[in-house]
Protein backbone atom coordinates (compact mmCIF):
# COMPACT_ATOMS: atom_id res chain seq x y z
CA UNK A 1 0.00 0.00 0.00
CA UNK A 2 1.67 3.18 -1.25
CA UNK A 3 0.17 6.48 -0.13
CA UNK A 4 0.43 9.00 -2.94
CA UNK A 5 -2.17 11.68 -2.16
CA UNK A 6 -4.05 13.21 0.78
CA UNK A 7 -6.88 15.63 0.15
CA UNK A 8 -9.75 17.38 1.93
CA UNK A 9 -12.86 17.99 -0.18
CA UNK A 10 -15.32 20.31 1.58
CA UNK A 11 -14.28 18.99 5.01
CA UNK A 12 -15.95 20.38 8.12
CA UNK A 13 -15.13 19.14 11.61
CA UNK A 14 -16.19 20.58 14.94
CA UNK A 15 -16.36 19.49 18.56
CA UNK A 16 -19.85 19.83 20.01
CA UNK A 17 -20.58 23.36 21.18
CA UNK A 18 -17.38 24.82 19.72
CA UNK A 19 -16.37 26.71 16.60
CA UNK A 20 -15.36 24.49 13.67
CA UNK A 21 -11.75 23.28 13.59
CA UNK A 22 -11.98 23.16 9.80
CA UNK A 23 -14.92 24.48 7.81
CA UNK A 24 -15.68 23.49 4.22
CA UNK A 25 -11.96 23.05 3.54
CA UNK A 26 -10.61 22.21 0.10
CA UNK A 27 -6.93 21.31 0.41
CA UNK A 28 -4.38 19.11 -1.33
CA UNK A 29 -1.70 18.20 1.18
CA UNK A 30 1.88 18.45 -0.11
CA UNK A 31 3.44 14.99 -0.30
CA UNK A 32 6.96 13.76 0.43
CA UNK A 33 7.52 16.68 2.80
CA UNK A 34 8.02 17.42 6.47
CA UNK A 35 5.11 19.76 7.22
CA UNK A 36 5.04 22.02 10.23
CA UNK A 37 1.39 22.51 11.25
CA UNK A 38 1.07 25.96 12.82
CA UNK A 39 -1.92 27.59 14.52
CA UNK A 40 -2.90 29.63 17.55
CA UNK A 41 -3.23 27.83 20.88
CA UNK A 42 -6.49 25.86 20.95
CA UNK A 43 -7.18 26.29 17.23
CA UNK A 44 -7.33 22.53 16.66
CA UNK A 45 -3.93 21.29 15.49
CA UNK A 46 -4.32 18.04 17.43
CA UNK A 47 -7.80 17.49 15.98
CA UNK A 48 -6.43 18.06 12.47
CA UNK A 49 -3.78 15.39 13.03
CA UNK A 50 -6.43 13.04 14.39
CA UNK A 51 -8.52 13.53 11.25
CA UNK A 52 -5.46 12.70 9.14
CA UNK A 53 -4.94 9.57 11.24
CA UNK A 54 -8.55 8.49 10.72
CA UNK A 55 -9.26 8.78 14.46
CA UNK A 56 -11.80 11.57 13.99
CA UNK A 57 -14.37 11.60 11.19
CA UNK A 58 -15.53 14.94 9.74
CA UNK A 59 -19.19 15.84 10.05
CA UNK A 60 -19.24 16.62 6.33
CA UNK A 61 -17.01 16.48 3.29
CA UNK A 62 -14.49 13.88 2.17
CA UNK A 63 -11.03 12.99 3.46
CA UNK A 64 -9.40 11.31 0.48
CA UNK A 65 -6.38 9.01 0.56
CA UNK A 66 -5.31 7.90 -2.91
CA UNK A 67 -8.67 9.15 -4.16
CA UNK A 68 -10.67 6.98 -1.72
CA UNK A 69 -12.96 8.55 0.87
CA UNK A 70 -11.83 7.52 4.34
CA UNK A 71 -15.15 8.68 5.80
CA UNK A 72 -17.01 5.90 3.97
CA UNK A 73 -14.60 3.10 4.85
CA UNK A 74 -15.21 0.29 7.30
CA UNK A 75 -12.51 -0.61 9.82
CA UNK A 76 -11.35 -3.44 7.56
CA UNK A 77 -11.26 -1.21 4.48
CA UNK A 78 -9.23 1.46 6.26
CA UNK A 79 -6.79 -0.99 7.88
CA UNK A 80 -4.26 -1.14 4.99
CA UNK A 81 -3.95 2.64 5.23
CA UNK A 82 -3.95 2.59 9.02
CA UNK A 83 -0.90 0.33 8.99
CA UNK A 84 0.95 3.04 7.05
CA UNK A 85 0.16 5.80 9.58
CA UNK A 86 2.22 6.33 12.72
CA UNK A 87 1.03 8.88 15.26
CA UNK A 88 2.06 10.19 18.64
CA UNK A 89 -0.21 12.44 20.66
CA UNK A 90 1.44 13.88 23.77
CA UNK A 91 1.76 11.08 26.37
CA UNK A 92 -1.16 9.00 25.12
CA UNK A 93 -1.32 5.64 23.41
CA UNK A 94 0.59 3.38 25.80
CA UNK A 95 -1.07 0.46 27.57
CA UNK A 96 -0.47 0.97 31.28
CA UNK A 97 -0.40 -2.69 32.32
CA UNK A 98 2.19 -3.64 29.71
CA UNK A 99 5.94 -3.01 29.79
CA UNK A 100 7.54 -0.51 27.43
CA UNK A 101 8.97 -3.46 25.48
CA UNK A 102 5.52 -5.04 25.15
CA UNK A 103 3.99 -1.71 24.09
CA UNK A 104 6.48 -1.45 21.23
CA UNK A 105 6.09 -5.10 20.26
CA UNK A 106 2.29 -5.06 20.23
CA UNK A 107 1.60 -3.43 16.83
CA UNK A 108 4.27 -5.54 15.13
CA UNK A 109 2.90 -8.80 16.55
CA UNK A 110 -0.80 -7.93 16.27
CA UNK A 111 -0.58 -6.99 12.60
CA UNK A 112 2.00 -9.69 11.81
CA UNK A 113 4.00 -7.36 9.59
CA UNK A 114 7.26 -9.14 10.42
CA UNK A 115 8.17 -12.34 12.25
CA UNK A 116 8.27 -12.38 16.09
CA UNK A 117 12.04 -12.75 15.93
CA UNK A 118 12.40 -9.73 13.65
CA UNK A 119 10.01 -7.73 15.84
CA UNK A 120 12.03 -8.53 18.96
CA UNK A 121 15.27 -7.53 17.26
CA UNK A 122 13.74 -4.27 15.95
CA UNK A 123 12.38 -3.24 19.37
CA UNK A 124 15.58 -4.15 21.18
CA UNK A 125 17.57 -2.14 18.65
CA UNK A 126 15.28 0.89 19.07
CA UNK A 127 15.51 0.85 22.85
CA UNK A 128 19.28 0.50 22.72
CA UNK A 129 19.66 3.30 20.16
CA UNK A 130 17.82 5.68 22.48
CA UNK A 131 19.49 4.50 25.67
CA UNK A 132 16.23 3.18 27.14
CA UNK A 133 17.02 -0.53 27.31
CA UNK A 134 17.24 -0.55 31.12
CA UNK A 135 13.57 0.53 31.25
CA UNK A 136 12.40 -2.07 28.72
CA UNK A 137 10.52 -4.24 31.20
CA UNK A 138 9.07 -1.43 33.30
CA UNK A 139 5.51 -0.23 32.93
CA UNK A 140 4.78 3.33 31.75
CA UNK A 141 3.80 4.57 35.21
CA UNK A 142 7.13 3.42 36.66
CA UNK A 143 9.52 5.26 34.33
CA UNK A 144 10.57 8.94 34.09
CA UNK A 145 8.31 11.19 32.03
CA UNK A 146 10.95 11.67 29.33
CA UNK A 147 11.17 7.88 28.86
CA UNK A 148 7.40 7.58 28.66
CA UNK A 149 7.29 10.36 26.07
CA UNK A 150 10.14 8.73 24.14
CA UNK A 151 8.26 5.42 24.09
CA UNK A 152 5.17 7.16 22.66
CA UNK A 153 7.34 8.50 19.84
CA UNK A 154 9.02 5.16 19.20
CA UNK A 155 5.59 3.52 19.10
CA UNK A 156 4.78 5.84 16.17
CA UNK A 157 7.97 4.80 14.38
CA UNK A 158 8.14 1.08 15.09
CA UNK A 159 5.98 0.08 12.10
CA UNK A 160 8.11 2.30 9.80
CA UNK A 161 5.00 4.02 8.39
CA UNK A 162 4.66 6.20 5.32
CA UNK A 163 2.71 8.91 7.17
CA UNK A 164 4.05 10.17 10.51
CA UNK A 165 1.87 12.43 12.68
CA UNK A 166 3.55 14.03 15.69
CA UNK A 167 1.80 16.28 18.21
CA UNK A 168 4.32 18.37 20.22
CA UNK A 169 7.01 15.68 19.95
CA UNK A 170 9.77 17.65 21.68
CA UNK A 171 7.78 18.51 24.82
CA UNK A 172 9.10 16.53 27.79
CA UNK A 173 11.91 14.96 25.78
CA UNK A 174 15.53 15.30 26.88
CA UNK A 175 17.94 17.08 24.55
CA UNK A 176 19.94 13.93 23.77
CA UNK A 177 16.73 12.11 22.90
CA UNK A 178 15.67 14.98 20.64
CA UNK A 179 18.86 14.70 18.61
CA UNK A 180 18.57 10.90 18.45
CA UNK A 181 14.91 11.10 17.42
CA UNK A 182 15.57 13.62 14.65
CA UNK A 183 18.48 11.53 13.36
CA UNK A 184 16.27 8.43 13.38
CA UNK A 185 13.51 10.17 11.38
CA UNK A 186 16.08 11.39 8.84
CA UNK A 187 17.46 7.86 8.49
CA UNK A 188 14.01 6.32 8.03
CA UNK A 189 13.23 8.88 5.33
CA UNK A 190 16.44 8.04 3.50
CA UNK A 191 15.39 4.38 3.62
CA UNK A 192 12.01 5.22 2.04
CA UNK A 193 9.86 5.32 5.20
CA UNK A 194 8.08 8.28 6.87
CA UNK A 195 7.71 10.03 3.52
CA UNK A 196 4.90 12.32 4.67
CA UNK A 197 5.55 13.88 8.08
CA UNK A 198 3.17 16.25 9.90
CA UNK A 199 4.44 17.95 13.07
CA UNK A 200 2.45 20.20 15.37
CA UNK A 201 4.87 22.16 17.54
CA UNK A 202 5.63 25.53 19.10
CA UNK A 203 9.31 24.59 19.39
CA UNK A 204 11.07 26.48 16.59
CA UNK A 205 14.53 25.23 17.61
CA UNK A 206 13.31 21.65 17.29
CA UNK A 207 11.66 22.31 13.93
CA UNK A 208 14.84 23.91 12.60
CA UNK A 209 16.48 20.50 12.83
CA UNK A 210 14.34 19.60 9.81
CA UNK A 211 13.88 20.99 6.32
CA UNK A 212 10.16 21.74 6.46
CA UNK A 213 7.27 23.39 4.69
CA UNK A 214 4.44 25.04 6.63
CA UNK A 215 0.68 24.52 6.82
CA UNK A 216 -1.29 27.17 8.71
CA UNK A 217 -4.62 26.36 10.37
CA UNK A 218 -6.42 29.68 10.76
CA UNK A 219 -10.11 30.39 11.34
CA UNK A 220 -11.17 27.00 10.03
CA UNK A 221 -9.08 27.08 6.86
CA UNK A 222 -5.76 25.55 5.80
CA UNK A 223 -3.07 27.53 4.01
CA UNK A 224 0.24 26.35 2.59
CA UNK A 225 3.39 28.43 3.06
CA UNK A 226 6.41 27.48 0.99
CA UNK A 227 9.74 27.71 2.85
CA UNK A 228 13.03 28.32 1.06
CA UNK A 229 14.68 24.87 0.77
CA UNK A 230 18.05 26.57 1.30
CA UNK A 231 17.09 27.80 4.75
CA UNK A 232 19.66 27.03 7.39
CA UNK A 233 19.38 24.21 9.90
CA UNK A 234 19.94 25.52 13.42
CA UNK A 235 21.22 23.23 16.16
CA UNK A 236 19.78 23.39 19.66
Amino acid sequence: MKIESLKFEGVTFTHEGQDPIVQNVEFDFPMNEILWVKAEEGAGKSSLLQILAGLQIPQSGKYMINGENVCDMSFEEFLPYRLQIGYSFDYGGLINNRSLFDNLMLPLLYHKVISPEEAKARVESLLKEFGAEKFAHDRPAHVPGRIRKLTCLLRALVMRPQILLLDDPSVGLGQDSIYAFVDHVHRLRKEGHCKHVFISSYDEKFMNLFEYQIIHLDEGQLYFQAVDPEKRVVHL
